[in-house]
């Protein structure tokens, strides 16, 4: 679960609350008032809010969603269109970028009438990066990451591979925190539980 609290320049500002279907359940003006009220900060700031205003309280389901293909006749997927992931790790721009970057280079390959593979070529490379993303976004809420980040005595090492792929660099495989993300956070976050009870 997480909130937003986003101000605009005229004392009005954009709240709102990500979770799963079943903490959400509800109207979503009482949902969306009950998460602010048992956030101290949040309520505090929000304590004299103004919630009746010309913009309706709405709610959208199932917005974190993968698709059944990032390629076909005539279209690839780019960005957000081929895989949202719960932007708290900013990793949106990275993935546009980088499948713009795959599919230009695969246009360009046809436009020549040389041969191109969109799944091998596309498809695939692309979701290596938004895989480690998945990773790493899964995990901070499951507090596996989260308990490597706040770990004390970190391992330096450790910590550069990790920052590395929060700052774009998904897609290096030569980070063995990018290959087999999902097998090798669990590990980590294991270790480090081990390390504290020591």
């Amino acid at each position: 679960m997480w909130i937003w609290l986003i101000p605009f320049g005229d004392n009005r500002c954009s709240v709102g609350v990500v979770g799963t279907p079943d903490k959400l359940a509800g109207e979503s003006e009482t949902v969306l008032k009950k998460f602010v009220y048992e956030c101290p900060m949040l309520s505090e700031i929000l304590d004299k809010a103004v919630w009746e205003n010309d913009f309706p309280f709405r709610s959208i389901q199932g917005y974190s969603a993968n698709v059944k293909s990032l390629h076909g006749r005539h279209f690839a997927l780019l960005g957000n269109a081929a895989e949202f992931l719960d932007p708290v790790f900013s990793s949106g721009v990275t993935i546009a970028l980088h499948s713009a970057e795959l599919a230009a280079d695969l246009l360009t390959k046809q436009l020549k009438s040389e041969a191109a593979d969109w799944q091998t070529e596309f498809a695939e490379p692309l979701m290596i990066g938004v895989d480690a993303f998945r990773t790493y976004v899964d995990g901070w809420y499951d507090f596996r990451f989260q308990n490597v980040v706040y770990a004390p005595d970190r391992s330096p090492e450790i910590s550069r591979m990790l920052s590395s792929i929060l700052a774009g660099y998904a897609w290096d495989t030569e980070n063995p925190f990018v290959a087999k993300s999902e097998q090798r956070l669990t590990a980590l976050s294991e270790w480090v539980g081990q390390l504290e009870s020591e």
